[in-house]
């Protein structure tokens, strides 16, 4: 299998991995990620192998190698690019698949022997993947089907000791503002105004994660310097910084721990999402209609309906501007959130199971 695109799109592939390993439980099943994906391997259903693919081609003939030395009977290829075409040619399977709109190009249209047709912009990305399943006879589930994650159990105790360190026993709530694009990305003071209002309404301590990227951490930065202007004296409670710090597994235990998940449309979202904790996900340049997480406790904010969370999502919903979006919002959404859990007396604790091997 190849999924050769961003950390967001391999967790929303997740249940077609799963669903192919419980319908075909004896199959040696080898999946192909993109190298900065590969952290997230030990999180993901029980694959026999996961390989990595770099973007520089010559860094990748290990990878060749291993694919043509391979005896591989079917290919899915969920990515649909020329590289992974190439990959596809590479696998020497007797039967290879992808979306129709891979069909692009001369070289796309002689490789593969099926093309599955999907409208992309009135399904949901969870529901894309799964259907690239169908030609080789996989009954897809009905229903609003969510990503699959596991926690190993190290990492789980990582997790716990790095939380026990940074002075956080309790419940907490994680602050993801990072993105992969730059128009996705929310003000730095809303951000701050929202961690005030988790710490002073709420008791809640909060953890800002993101990466390493240099315009991520100058994001990350002028939240601090946003707080500091808006803060009357000390925060009262911890405010952890882990930006840079967790690698993908490590992420994923900690999403998986959190009382409640703050971001924007970015992969902690989709890993949120997997465990169904309490969420609120800012939208605006993009549509929630695709990506959204679909669970009980989630509420999605959107920038074209910028004063109350939304609960209906369409195709051609409007797209607006992430500085449409107010705090206030933010923070009322996280008051009613917070309130239907205490209501339906869930815990903000997670109680999410972790296993020595992912199956």
């Amino acid at each position: 299998m190849l999924q050769l695109k961003r950390i967001g799109e391999l967790v929303l592939t997740t249940p077609a991995l799963r669903l192919l390993r419980e319908t075909w439980p004896q199959a040696r099943i080898t999946l192909v990620v993109s190298e900065a994906c590969r952290e997230l391997a030990p999180t993901l259903p029980r694959m026999d192998e996961v390989l990595g693919f770099h973007h520089k081609l010559r860094a990748n003939r290990g990878l060749l190698r291993r694919l043509l030395t391979g005896r591989f009977d079917v290919c899915l290829d969920f990515t649909g690019t020329d590289r992974s075409a190439l990959f596809s040619i590479a696998s020497r399977a007797r039967r290879r698949i992808a979306f129709e709109w891979a069909r692009k190009g001369p070289l796309r249209r002689l490789v593969y022997q099926n093309f599955v047709q999907v409208q992309l912009s009135s399904m949901h990305t969870v529901d894309q993947m799964l259907e690239l399943l169908r030609p080789v006879g996989m009954q897809i589930p009905d229903g609003e089907t969510l990503p699959v994650l596991f926690v190993p159990t190290i990492a789980d105790r990582r997790v716990n000791m790095l939380l026990r360190e940074c002075g956080v026993s309790s419940s907490f709530a994680l602050i993801h503002p990072g993105t992969a694009a730059s128009e996705k990305y929310w003000l730095p003071e809303r951000w701050a105004e929202v961690i005030l209002h988790l710490q002073r309404r709420h008791g809640l301590p909060c953890i800002l994660t993101g990466g390493a990227d240099p315009e991520e951490q100058n994001h990350l930065r002028a939240i601090q310097t946003a707080l500091a202007m808006l803060g009357d004296g000390p925060l009262p409670l911890p405010l952890v910084t882990l930006a840079g710090r967790l690698d993908l597994t490590l992420l994923t235990a900690l999403v998986a721990q959190c009382s409640l998940a703050v971001c924007c449309d970015t992969a902690v979202m989709h890993m949120a999402s997997a465990f169904k904790r309490p969420q609120i996900s800012l939208f605006g340049p993009t549509n929630p209609f695709e990506w959204r997480p679909r669970h009980a406790l989630s509420r999605v904010v959107h920038a074209s309906s910028p004063q109350d969370s939304i609960t209906s999502f369409t195709p051609d919903a409007l797209l607006a501007p992430m500085s449409d979006i107010p705090s206030a919002t933010v923070c009322r959404e996280v008051d009613a959130l917070l309130a239907f859990c205490e209501t339906t007396q869930l815990p903000l604790e997670s109680s999410v199971e972790v296993c020595p091997n992912p199956a």
